[in-house]
């Protein structure tokens, strides 16, 4: 009798590379409860990076998966949801009593909601060039490299109130409608395109402080965008 030759699937590649980024959410977690709240900031950006990395993967691979999307978005709950929102109780919010639990349950509620608002559009319309509503990866950067970034500039980890409303701020635009830019788009102009240069370069030379830097520039570039067209676009229907 013979048997049926094992079949590897191409989307084992990219799906390895999505549970390295859950165990290193899980790293992280783990070391918040140890207190290394640096170190565990560093890897919540290094989940993001993996994340990043998948899904450029499975197309160069020809692995991409229904399977590989959603065990992403579930690896995306837990590196970018519950680990920053642990991060950021255990270091700014523990003293505030249940106002902090409420605070730090943030990211985890609304990185939900935006990941499974994410699925049920990716499902009716496709992909489309804008992410609507900040990316859970980005807002889990901002909120880990704020934490780095305050680190190395002022030697403590910074104000609770600054900290409190970083986080509302970045969860509250997660479940937003303000479209945000695929990391692709910025190759697209020439400008972007030399603006990613200079964003490597500075990443390399400083990491702990243009980490934050740019990723406050992205959060903040495609809020203030928003505002702009939104207010050209209600003029425009005034005349």
């Amino acid at each position: 009798m013979r048997h049926p030759p094992i079949h590897i699937s191409r989307a084992v590649i990219p799906n390895a590379v999505t549970a390295l980024s859950v165990f290193f959410g899980y790293l992280a977690i783990l070391y918040i409860f140890e207190g290394s709240y640096l170190l565990a900031a560093w890897l919540i950006v290094l989940a993001g990076i993996l994340d990043l990395m998948d899904g450029r993967l499975a197309r160069m691979v020809g692995g991409a998966s229904k399977f590989g999307g959603y065990f992403d978005s579930l690896a995306d709950a837990i590196n970018y949801g519950v680990a920053p929102s642990l991060l950021f109780y255990r270091v700014y919010l523990s003293d505030w009593g249940v106002l902090g639990a409420v605070f730090s349950f943030l990211p985890i509620l609304c990185g939900a909601i935006r990941l499974a608002r994410f699925s049920v559009l990716t499902d009716e319309r496709g992909k489309s060039d804008y992410f609507l509503g900040l990316p859970t990866t980005v807002a889990a950067g901002f909120l880990a490299s704020y934490l780095i970034f305050s680190h190395e500039v002022f030697g403590d980890y910074g104000p609770a109130n600054l900290a409190a409303g970083l986080l509302a701020v970045a969860s509250l635009l997660m479940v937003s409608g303000v479209p945000y830019e695929h990391n692709n788009g910025f190759t697209r102009r020439n400008w972007k395109a030399a603006l990613l240069l200079v964003m490597l370069v500075t990443l390399v030379l400083f990491p702990a402080r243009a980490l934050f830097l740019w990723m406050a520039f992205y959060v903040g570039y495609g809020l203030i965008r928003s505002v702009i067209l939104t207010l050209v676009t209600e003029q425009r229907k005034r005349r």
